[in-house]
């Protein structure tokens, strides 16, 4: 196609276009109140990435950095405006959004997770998205009860050891 028939936009190459996670329609967007204090900050970075590099981009001719940034910046905004803060529920001894959950496996080994919001999942940080089969076999289950949950390896069967809400 010719260069004349495509929009200054569609220079930004895929790997540059920030990935937007799958939310349910006419589902709510629930986030912890850490998760949407840690986008806020992510957010406010970001912001002040753009302005130091703002002049620089403009001068180098580098639009497509400043455009990933502004993708970026609208991302989280539009996640921040469209999310409910998911509170603790009033049994604390129940598992939902926002806690952490500490699980023992039939081996013997014992993992600890956070039940997060879509947007603020992180496994790498022990936070796991509460439409993952692990969570989802964990809401509203408590201390002592067992859970199953399918894996790509079979069934796995977990033990729950402790709920608790706040930092980790």
């Amino acid at each position: 196609m010719s260069k004349a028939f495509t929009r200054e936009s569609d220079d930004v190459q895929a790997d540059e276009i920030p990935v937007l996670r799958f939310q349910p329609s006419g589902g709510r967007n629930y986030i912890t109140k850490e998760g949407a204090e840690r986008l806020k900050q992510r957010l406010l970075d970001l912001q002040q990435e753009r302005r130091l590099l703002g002049d620089q981009l403009v001068k180098s001719n580098i639009p497509t950095v400043q455009k990933r940034l502004d993708l970026e910046c609208q991302k989280l905004q539009s996640i921040l405006e469209s999310a409910t803060i998911a509170e603790p529920p009033s049994d604390q001894e129940k598992i939902a959004l926002g806690a952490w959950v500490r699980l023992r496996d039939k081996e013997g080994a014992e993992e600890t997770y956070q039940i997060v919001g879509l947007e603020e999942a992180d496994p790498d940080e022990g936070r796991i998205s509460s439409a993952s089969p692990l969570a989802r076999a964990l809401l509203n289950r408590r201390v002592g009860e067992k859970v199953h949950f399918q894996i790509p390896a079979g069934k796995r069967e977990l033990t729950i050891l402790s709920v608790r809400y706040g930092d980790r």
